[in-house]
């Protein structure tokens, strides 16, 4: 099992925004922040429809195994960075990071949440923003890919704000009905951050990125 401790130390912030890894508290704190609502029952923005299930017995179980399991799993050439987010320090959501073969292709993909009480602030820009600097700025990322569903309209304007262009269009099903999902991309060279970020505690975790 590879020491993830470093990561713990990593911090990247925004003038509103501090990302994270959470402790196990923390962890419950957002599943509860999920339980209040992530988006609008009639809707799934995610290819998992993961919301489905709050409300279950076994709901803040599955929750908290998937981040540990992010962790446990974690090798160089492919992880799983879940960094909670603050804004003004109460947490809001969740912003991931994710890659395979790092070392060798430089491409990021991206995902996130927010409450719904934080929702339509300029949050889910600045938290995407934060990350992008991380990959591109900190780690070297070439390439950083995203995507959005049809009825997503929150996700398309965070992608657009931030210079993402369309690469490809394909169908999911995640709750059995088809839908139109919208593949996004930005290149380092292109990447022009709208909030300074800071970012803290990198260097020791470098190697665990395959850097």
């Amino acid at each position: 099992m590879t020491d993830v401790t470093p990561l713990y130390g990593l911090r990247l912030r925004t003038p509103r925004l501090e990302l994270r890894l959470g402790s196990h508290e923390e962890l419950v704190a957002l599943a509860r922040l999920a339980e209040r609502g992530v988006h609008p029952p009639e809707e799934m923005p995610f290819e998992i429809p993961w919301t489905d299930r709050i409300g279950e017995p076994d709901f803040l179980d599955g929750f908290l195994a998937f981040h540990e399991t992010a962790l446990a799993s974690w090798a160089p050439d492919e992880w799983t960075l879940n960094l909670l987010v603050w804004r003004e320090g109460e947490l809001v959501g969740t912003q991931g990071m994710l890659a395979e073969r790092f070392a060798e292709r430089r491409v990021v993909h991206t995902g996130s949440w927010l409450g719904r009480a934080h929702q339509r602030r300029g949050v889910g820009t600045e938290m995407r923003a934060a990350v992008l600097e991380l990959a591109f700025r900190g780690l070297g990322a070439t390439r950083a890919e995203s995507t959005w569903f049809d009825g997503n309209s929150a996700s398309r304007r965070v992608s657009e704000k931030l210079g993402y262009v369309e690469h490809g269009l394909s169908t999911k099903r995640p709750r059995g009905v088809p839908v139109v999902e919208h593949r996004m991309a930005i290149g380092r060279n292109t990447w022009r951050g709208p909030v300074q970020v800071a970012i803290d505690g990198l260097a020791p975790c470098l190697p665990l990125f395959g850097v």
